[in-house]
């Protein structure tokens, strides 16, 4: 499994979680806010994010990146890049 789709699988069940939704209800490619993510809940999910993952995140990436796909991504290449940078400091 990639790290975009383990980003994208932790995010589903994190807003499934939050919202009360079903899974079968989460679709990668719809808006955040249609999902039930303010910025309550935006906030909580980067906390969470930053935890799971060890990288720290702008509290904007889901206002940036408003879908879950979207927000995969962008966090995918955050941490490759942190991970890059942390190699070059070795």
């Amino acid at each position: 499994m990639s790290l975009i789709e383990h980003l994208q699988i932790h995010i589903s069940d994190f807003i499934c979680r939050e919202a009360d939704l079903p899974e079968d209800e989460i679709d990668l490619h719809m808006p955040l806010g249609a999902l039930g993510v303010g910025s309550l809940v935006g906030t909580r999910l980067i906390g969470n994010l930053e935890e799971h993952f060890g990288v720290r995140l702008c509290p904007t990436l889901v206002f940036e990146h408003p879908s879950i796909s979207e927000l995969a991504e962008a966090i995918a290449e955050i941490a490759s890049q942190a991970n890059r940078e942390g190699l070059e400091h070795v």
